[in-house]
């Protein structure tokens, strides 16, 4: 008999043991760590509702002026630059001699309007002879035209000079825009709405905020959303000749745009980053919001692999709803993973969930003990 109770009591024991484990994942981290070590990697702990987003400021359009424009500080000017456009290979050029339309137009109506330059950078011109013009401005071809003229034919001719085709200097704008291909310099600064003005604008399935300026051998993003909205100056970013401009359709970005909301919230799953902008608020209301039973306000994390090294997370305690108004200002990054730790009650709760159904084989086989005591007792 004595054998019977040690092996009930030690199945007891292995069960109740078994049992101190809630069944969910649980965030380990004390209130006082700022930063530890785990599977190789520095773990780095940060306060939302303090303000701390790793930069150490909260970033508004009201700051726009401080903002750390990155490596688009490269692109940028001061101030627009006066061009002079340089003439160049397969550009159009029109030379207009006043009261003498037979060296204006010695075609008559068949000739277009302009001469083509041809690709060696020349030009051949009535009386004046082949010109080398790539290089020059307008207003020195002019001059040229002008001594040239002067020298042969005419006394003090009334020359003018403009050039009514560009083509020798281009970028590209491809993707979701309206008419992707080539866009031509002119006397006018070439900024970055200019050239997707010049492209027809976005089309209906852009994703602005996941543009793409290739510049030599460097790629520089842009979010042109989040920049439109907050002021800065995307108007100082001048294009360059053979930069290619890039803007991606929503489908292609929302493939990567994406974070994870897990834990105690009222849908578990992914939630698609908004045009590449998306708080930490949005994500949890789009989540369905804390469960009311089971979630812990005040356990609401936010996991970031900043690098092969390191993992940033970020702690808001939300038991005060006004720390919400530094989680809406907190941006997610794509694959973020939020996470939503349960409360004390709940993993009691479901501990309780997992001991009642073996309460009832307790209560069964401890009767079954007293039962086979008793009949021992009597001495059967």
């Amino acid at each position: 008999m004595k054998r019977l109770s040690v092996g009930f009591f030690g199945a007891v024991a292995i069960l109740m043991n078994g049992c101190v484990f809630a069944p969910q994942m649980r965030m380990d981290i004390s209130d006082d760590q700022d930063s530890f070590e785990y599977n190789g990697l520095t773990v780095r702990v940060h306060s939302i509702e303090k303000g701390d987003f790793a930069g150490g400021t909260v970033a508004s359009a009201e700051s726009s002026e401080q903002t750390d424009f990155g490596d688009l500080k490269d692109l940028m000017v001061d101030s627009l630059p006066n061009l002079e456009y340089r003439i160049g290979p397969l550009d159009m050029v029109q030379v207009v001699v006043w009261e003498h339309p037979e060296l204006t137009s010695p075609m008559g109506q068949y000739q277009p309007a302009g001469q083509k330059v041809t690709t060696d950078g020349t030009l051949f011109y009535p009386y004046a002879g082949e010109i080398k013009v790539a290089g020059l401005t307008a207003q020195e071809l002019r001059a040229e035209i002008t001594q040239r003229l002067s020298n042969k034919i005419l006394n003090d001719p009334q020359v003018d000079v403009r050039v009514t085709g560009y083509n020798s200097l281009r970028a590209t704008v491809t993707g979701a825009v309206n008419k992707p291909g080539f866009v031509s310099f002119s006397e006018t600064p070439l900024t970055i709405p200019l050239a997707v003005a010049a492209a027809g604008g976005f089309g209906a399935e852009a994703d602005p905020s996941g543009m793409q300026l290739r510049r030599g051998d460097k790629v520089y993003n842009i979010n042109f959303m989040d920049a439109f909205k907050a002021n800065l100056p995307l108007d100082k970013i001048i294009l360059k000749p053979d930069d290619q401009l890039f803007i991606p359709a929503m489908s292609e970005t929302q493939k990567e745009n994406k974070v994870y909301v897990l834990g105690e919230v009222g849908r578990v799953g992914v939630v698609n980053l908004n045009h590449g902008s998306l708080s930490l608020v949005e994500a949890l209301a789009t989540a369905g919001g804390l469960n009311a039973l089971n979630a812990s306000s005040k356990s609401i994390y936010v996991l970031r692999n900043s690098g092969a090294n390191q993992v940033d997370v970020y702690h808001l305690n939300a038991k005060n709803a006004m720390a919400l108004a530094m989680a809406d200002r907190f941006d997610l990054n794509p694959h973020d993973i939020v996470y939503v730790d349960a409360s004390g009650i709940a993993t009691w709760n479901r501990l309780l969930t997992l001991i009642m159904p073996n309460a009832g084989l307790l209560n069964t086989t401890s009767s079954f003990v007293e039962n086979v005591n008793s009949i021992n007792y009597r001495g059967w």
